[in-house]
């Protein structure tokens, strides 16, 4: 079988870039390990509850200009996600998911909700979120500066 050229370089650029994105990710993953511990199931059920329960605010300014600057998000507006939903959504057993829900709660990471658990407010600022956070952003922006150099170096060789 003969390669073209443009078949080597596009060959090239997936190693590369497959190299930079799972260094990347394996930071991370040492980055959650260091502020969570080593269960990591419990790691992605809590980001999973997370997300579920705040992300919504990011895309309505009209609740963010109620939230004080450098204040936390006020509980009215977490919302509750079911232990179904974060089973789905995380791909783990639902008998799993609610052992590992019933630890965060009585750790005092998540509140019970009428239909489900809810982080609180403030939550950014527990548990060595915002440390988390902070390290999150500055390795995924890393490592989008690691893949446009490999394009670059590569001669644009996008994947």
């Amino acid at each position: 079988m003969v390669h073209q050229a443009s078949d080597v370089l596009a060959d090239r650029a997936l190693r590369v870039k497959t190299v930079a994105a799972a260094e990347s990710l394996l930071r991370i993953l040492r980055k959650a390990v260091d502020s969570y511990g080593d269960d990591l199931e419990c790691f992605v059920i809590y980001l999973a509850i997370a997300m579920a329960s705040t992300s919504w605010i990011m895309k309505r300014p009209d609740i963010l200009a109620k939230v004080a600057p450098g204040g936390p998000v006020p509980d009215e507006y977490h919302r509750p996600v079911s232990r179904r939903a974060i089973a789905a959504s995380t791909g783990l057993p639902r008998e799993t998911v609610r052992r590992k829900i019933a630890q965060l709660v009585e750790q005092g990471f998540l509140v019970e909700a009428a239909r489900g658990v809810r982080t609180r407010a403030g939550v950014l600022y527990e548990r060595g979120n915002l440390a988390f956070a902070t390290d999150l952003i500055r390795e995924l922006e890393r490592a989008g500066a690691e893949l446009a150099r490999a394009d670059e170096d590569l001669g644009g060789g996008a994947v």
